[in-house]
């Protein structure tokens, strides 16, 4: 009996060997990508192979930028197209506008002309300044103090941000950086402190047969120096030049006008100080009716610079909405000008007065 049994057992047994064989090489591949049967005559478990990953592209529908921000390193070249400022240029590449200045050579110069090919500078070297920082160029008898108080700056900002070693030692011509936090706007001079003598009256001061008063005088409207006759049809020439960039017409010459401007301009060069106020109260309206003038509408700028070009540059250096001199030599609604200069301690006074007959 029990060698009857014995010999069931082992009958089993070769009859299950089979099975269990080929669960155990079932149980070694598991885990591949594809199993495949084993090799009938391999009892060896397949040779691991170290991972490899495989290189896939975006997805046909990943949104491709189309305006890329600036590289944080290396120029961009930018062609100004119209309506473009510099302020503007300086905002969309986060960078100061004293940074495109010095790349470009421009000066203190902050206007940009179409089709004008700028190179636009990294923000690196320039963390921690805003897009108002500007470019001002050293003129004759100007001090790193009086700039600084022009501008509302303390003296040892402008000298740290420039990296003066003597704040006494700045030349004619030299690039100073002003570190604003809003647009350059240069602070009127004071008046002098010398009291100005009433004008002196042309006519008895009474009263006429229509019950008007005379109107009050102003300096002479002597013609500006020899040396610079030429300079208010200049000044014109490039404000109609600007204004052809915008698309808009030129502004007429008008020689009353000028008459206006230009005694507006000797009356600021006498008191050694400008203002739109004349030494004796006068406003523009009054000045242009006096000279002969009938305006429907009416508006005039002022500035102090060295050249006809730098009184232009500095109008036009404005930002909406903070822009009526901007506003006003690209107006619609004015259509004759006229230009004085006078010489005065630094540079020159330059009026222009603008009206619609």
């Amino acid at each position: 009996m029990s060698k009857r049994i014995a010999f069931l057992v082992a009958l089993t047994a070769l009859y299950l060997l089979p099975t269990l064989l080929t669960s155990c090489r079932a149980e070694i591949v598991e885990g591949r990508a594809t199993p495949t049967a084993p090799a009938a005559t391999s009892t060896m478990p397949p040779r691991p192979h170290p991972h490899t990953p495989t290189p896939t592209s975006p997805p046909d529908s990943a949104p491709i930028p189309t305006n890329p921000p600036p590289v944080e390193h290396g120029l961009v070249e930018h062609t100004v197209q119209p309506g473009d400022t510099l302020l503007g240029l300086a905002t969309a590449y986060d960078v100061p506008m004293a940074a495109i200045q010095l790349q470009n050579g421009m000066g203190d110069s902050a206007v940009v002309k179409v089709g004008q090919v700028l190179s636009i500078p990294p923000r690196v070297g320039w963390e921690g300044a805003s897009r108002f920082w500007v470019v001002h160029v050293v003129k004759a008898g100007e001090t790193l103090v009086g700039i600084a108080r022009t501008y509302g700056l303390k003296a040892a900002t402008l000298k740290a941000v420039n990296g003066l070693a003597d704040a006494d030692l700045i030349v004619i011509g030299q690039e100073l950086v002003l570190p604003l936090d809003a647009p350059a706007v240069a602070r009127a001079p004071e008046p002098t402190a010398t009291p100005i003598p009433p004008p002196i009256p042309t006519r008895s001061p009474t009263t006429d047969a229509v019950g008007t008063s005379p109107p009050p005088t102003t300096a002479p409207a002597a013609p500006p120096p020899a040396d610079v006759a030429a300079w208010p049809h200049e000044t014109v020439r490039l404000i109609n030049e600007v204004r052809a960039q915008h698309g808009l017409g030129p502004l007429a010459y008008n020689e009353t006008l000028a008459l206006a401007a230009q005694g507006q301009a000797n009356d600021c060069a006498q008191r050694g100080w400008c203002s739109h106020t004349g030494s004796d109260g006068s406003n523009i309206k009054t000045r242009i009716l006096r000279a002969g003038y009938e305006p429907a509408s009416w508006a005039e700028c002022w500035a102090q610079r060295k050249t006809p070009q730098g009184a232009v540059d500095i109008w036009m250096d404005e930002v909406p909405p903070n822009d009526p001199h901007r506003r006003t030599l690209l107006t619609t609604h004015l259509s004759e000008i006229g230009v004085g200069v006078a010489e005065t301690s630094w540079g020159y006074y330059f009026i222009a007065d603008f009206g619609r007959p």
